[in-house]
């Protein structure tokens, strides 16, 4: 009989993948064992979050905390524009202190908040843990082309690194779900901070190459990375991405609302939440596969994709429909963000890549929140939702009509 043990073959392969293509030498790898925990820690708070705002309360009460919570995701850009996005290109040299910072921090928040879930002492702590997750995400960007294998594209290099964070998201979601039904939303909770902290751990120890040489600056950066002066390639790719963001945010509150008001059944919720799960896969696949496609062109494709999923399921509101509009908008907003994104990497001022992306992702979050807030408006009418989705896409893509540089 053999003592083979599955566990240990299917981590060893998972460290080859990661490795692979000079993903081992070039630092990458290590960064997305970072990744992968930061995004499981997400995922758990955001379990332990549903679970408290959203399916503990009747739906009209409901109505009410997600539109507080909504509000709460702005604030953070608050501090991310002015603030982090101009330090962290200040301090380039700095940035795995940064991404461990970022990560502890939310850990030792997560671990507070597991005492005042039942409480608005919550909101505030939610708050925190926002602002350092896109923090986060603002020094990870910046770092990435720091730790891009030669062999790999920009847009290849993000979706591996996407790959890692799917798979620490639908590990921990499940693990999360589970541990919430068992014990309750504190117990996800403290599994969140230990998750973080490890990954803060791990942050600290990155290679050396995500940081920058410490250079004197004399340059300033006043006005250098307002969007209206980005690159043209920049603002057209960031507008197509908006409108995918905005479909996202909508599709997101308006089928939650719907599919409780219908009292869906486990098999419904089953296909819909698979359904935008494989969607999000099959973007960072493609994304991975098509070296030869330019990345300005993916958010363009993608809200063309996002459209046309609404509008079938519009026509035809059955759950399939639903669930492929579902995978169409996690499929656009997976491909159109590493496009988005390698064209920032490529096209902005290098010092200024940190405030670029601060303000792209407080563009792309406002456009989410606007689109959650119209689901929370619209009547819960299965084609006026999808309808609504479409038009949003198509606004999105129309904005990107402006003459070539």
């Amino acid at each position: 009989m053999s003592d083979v043990n599955p566990a240990r073959l299917l981590g060893a392969s998972a460290r080859r993948a990661a490795r692979a293509d000079g993903a081992g030498e070039s630092g990458l790898a290590a960064l997305l064992s970072v990744h992968a925990l930061h995004a499981a820690g997400d995922a758990l708070v955001t379990v332990a979050l549903a679970g408290t705002l959203f399916f503990s309360v009747p739906v009209g009460e409901a109505r009410g905390r997600v539109a507080l919570y909504l509000v709460l995701t702005l604030l953070p850009f608050a501090f991310l524009v002015p603030v982090a996005g101009p330090l962290l290109d200040r301090f380039r040299h700095g940035r795995r202190n940064v991404l461990a910072l970022a990560t502890g921090g939310r850990g030792l928040l997560t671990w507070v908040m597991a005492g005042k879930v039942a409480g608005l002492g919550l909101y505030p702590l939610a708050l925190g843990v926002l602002v350092l997750s896109r923090a986060y995400g603002v020094a990870k960007n910046a770092a990435l082309p720091r730790v891009r294998p030669e062999q790999l594209g920009l847009v290849s290099t993000a979706a591996r690194l996407n790959v890692a964070g799917t798979v620490g998201t639908a590990t921990a979601g499940a693990v999360g779900a589970l541990v919430s039904v068992v014990i309750g939303s504190g117990a996800v909770l403290y599994l969140a901070s230990a998750v973080l902290l490890v990954a803060g751990v791990l942050a600290i120890r990155l290679p050396t190459q995500v940081d920058e040489p410490a250079e004197p600056r004399t340059e300033t950066l006043r006005g250098r990375a307002r969007l209206r002066d980005a690159p043209g390639v920049v603002r057209r790719a960031l507008a197509a991405t908006a409108g995918i963001r905005a479909l996202q945010g909508l599709l997101t509150l308006f089928l939650a609302f719907l599919l409780r008001e219908q009292s869906a059944s486990k098999l419904q919720l089953g296909l819909v939440l698979g359904g935008a799960a494989a969607g999000a896969l099959a973007g960072t696949v493609c994304a991975a596969r098509v070296p030869g496609l330019s990345p300005r062109r993916l958010p363009y494709l993608a809200a063309a994709l996002a459209a046309v999923g609404c509008t079938v399921a519009a026509v035809r509101g059955s759950t399939l429909t639903m669930a492929f509009a579902a995978g169409a908008s996690g499929l656009a907003g997976a491909t159109a963000k590493f496009g988005l994104d390698a064209t920032i990497q490529g096209a902005a001022a290098p010092a200024a890549v940190s405030t670029t992306f601060a303000r792209s992702e407080t563009l792309l979050q406002m456009s989410w929140v606007a689109g959650a807030g119209l689901a929370l408006l619209l009547p819960m009418r299965s084609w006026v939702g999808f309808a609504a989705g479409a038009v949003v896409a198509l606004a999105g893509l129309s904005a990107t009509r402006s003459p070539a540089d």
